[in-house]
């Protein structure tokens, strides 16, 4: 037998391989802390860490890449679930609870660009920084309600929210890149052309998701599939969403959360989509946040001075949506609490994107970039605990039915 075999691990020779170890110990460490209630996917934290560039090397950014197409399938996923929980009839008639998840956003935005223009960042760099921010992100939200077996007012609220939230995040940040792209070409001139390219991207999004979802439609009445078989459709129709987006550039994001906000509110039948991909989806779960672990530098925490700025905005984050929430008069002070905390995450540009090879920020600055590094860093380290935490403060949980 060849001397090269017998002295290197073979699995260190396959991604898929090393994808799959990585999955195995995820989910071996996420059940020792479900045993002692904790959230089971700091389990595929702490095994994206280890084997990560943080820790052994293994998981680097050339193997995500190898399956990136998985990665988006799996938020894909992620992305309709946000968009098929999102009731457009709810926040129109709640009035002051819908407009203060509106205004949260505005805040948002508008908080954290003056803090970074305060702090000497170009009015542009500031906007894409603050754009971005104003999203919490689907994965960690829906995984840490999947994670508590939640659900409530503050679960429907805080899902209302991420919805909402990404929504504008989307809007915001295509003039901000059209902006800055103009800035580094120098032409006033370019910064037409690119915001009708993107505006463009999003409004072929929205057409490939009424597409995708008249395939569905047209699949379904004209079989009489009935509802066991739908889900197997569905799946079809969002595969076809996605691919149609990849290949075109157009917006998935937009795209998918249209096809989760169609279901609900066009599609009238009995669906049993979510109950049919549970477990899919829990390993989607700790697929996601096993890469994304696995991408943290925690050298990124240990600069001072961009911690310090990480830290406050990460915090600015969390008070302006307390803030926004005090006009609301359908839930009491401790379910406002628990709804800021469980929607401090936020997302990456990549994630926007739903492309999560996209790791830089395009036209960002060398302290921006460090900003938001260590912004992710905290993010995957801090922000699914304090989820967890917001959703047991809501008193909405039922992970004591799961023990029992």
């Amino acid at each position: 037998m060849n001397a090269e075999i017998l002295s290197w691990p073979l699995w260190l020779s396959s991604p898929l391989a090393l994808l799959g170890a990585g999955l195995l110990l995820a989910q071996m460490l996420g059940l020792v802390l479900e045993a002692r209630r904790l959230p089971k996917l700091y389990g595929a934290v702490a095994a994206g860490l280890l084997l990560g560039v943080s820790g052994l090397g293994m998981i680097d950014a050339a193997v995500t890449t190898q399956f990136q197409e998985l990665f988006n399938a799996a938020t894909a996923l992620v992305l309709f679930e946000v968009g098929r929980k999102m009731d457009i009839a709810w926040l129109w008639r709640s009035r002051r609870q819908g407009a203060s998840l509106l205004l949260a956003c505005l805040l948002r935005v508008t908080v954290i660009w003056g803090l970074l223009a305060a702090w000497g960042f170009g009015w542009a760099e500031a906007g894409f920084m603050a754009a971005l921010l104003i999203a919490s992100s689907p994965i960690i939200y829906a995984s840490m309600v999947s994670d508590s077996q939640a659900s409530g007012v503050t679960v429907f609220a805080g899902a209302n929210f991420v919805g909402l939230g990404n929504v504008m995040a989307l809007l915001v940040l295509f003039p901000t890149v059209a902006w800055l792209r103009m800035r580094a070409e120098g032409e006033l001139a370019s910064y037409a052309t690119e915001l009708i390219k993107q505006l463009s991207r999003l409004g072929l999004g929205v057409a490939i998701a009424l597409l995708s979802y008249g395939f569905y439609f047209l699949a379904t009445r004209l079989t009489r599939a009935r509802a066991r078989l739908r889900p197997g459709m569905l799946l079809a129709a969002l595969l076809m969403d996605l691919g149609l987006c990849s290949v075109s550039a157009a917006s998935a994001l937009l795209s998918l959360l249209l096809m989760g906000l169609l279901l609900r509110n066009a599609e009238k039948r009995d669906n049993v989509f979510q109950a049919e991909l549970r477990t899919g989806q829990d390993i989607g779960y700790a697929l996601l946040f096993m890469m994304s672990a696995s991408l943290v530098r925690i050298e990124q925490l240990l600069h001072w001075q961009t911690l310090l700025v990480a830290l406050l905005l990460f915090a600015a984050r969390i008070l302006m949506t307390r803030l926004a929430l005090t006009f609301a008069t359908a839930w009491d002070s401790q379910k406002k609490n628990a709804l800021a905390l469980s929607t401090c995450s936020l997302v990456s540009f990549g994630a926007l994107m739903v492309d999560n090879s996209m790791t830089g920020y395009p036209g960002l600055s060398e302290p921006a970039q460090q900003i938001m590094a260590a912004l992710l860093a905290l993010n995957v380290l801090l922000a699914p605990g304090l989820t967890w935490y917001g959703l047991h403060l809501a008193g909405e949980n039922h992970e004591e039915e799961r023990h029992a």
